[in-house]
């Protein structure tokens, strides 16, 4: 076996982005008739389960920057997906008109997605790989936290 192949082979940083992109494929397929992307569609169900979460608990839970949450909800703002209220510096963001009505239609698209990715990895797997990465980028964060 080619050392190229060994390092590749057991190198976390590359065989997660390359997981990565072949679930973002996935995911792309099952949302593109609904005409948002995979991760909008997360920040919409966070924003379902907990209407008025602020924009910072939003880049905490998605693990994104301050200004990548900001283009997120100015483009569903503008799609009526999300409203934004704001109180003093406060924002608070709850569902838009079309936010609720596509609301079953993202969670079914988010439900073919998770079968989809089973039936090709197995229950079983797919699951264990999910707490495996779920517990690596805890871990991950909190050493990063700690040492910045």
């Amino acid at each position: 076996m080619d050392t190229d192949d060994n390092f590749l082979e057991s190198c976390l940083f590359f065989n997660t982005n390359a997981l990565s992109r072949y679930l973002l494929k996935l995911a792309e397929k099952e949302f593109k008739y609904l005409n948002i992307s995979p991760a909008h569609a997360s920040l919409l169900l966070l924003v379902y389960d907990s209407p008025g979460i602020n924009p910072k608990r939003l880049g905490q839970l998605l693990h994104l920057t301050p200004s990548t949450i900001t283009r997120f909800i100015d483009s569903l703002e503008k799609k009526d997906f999300v409203t934004r209220k704001t109180q003093g510096k406060s924002a608070f963001i709850s569902p838009g008109k079309k936010g609720l009505e596509q609301k079953k239609s993202i969670a079914a698209a988010y439900k073919k997605l998770y079968l989809k990715y089973t039936e090709i990895l197995g229950s079983d797997t797919a699951n264990q790989l999910s707490f495996s990465i779920f517990k690596a980028n805890r871990e991950l964060a909190s050493f990063l936290d700690n040492n910045e």
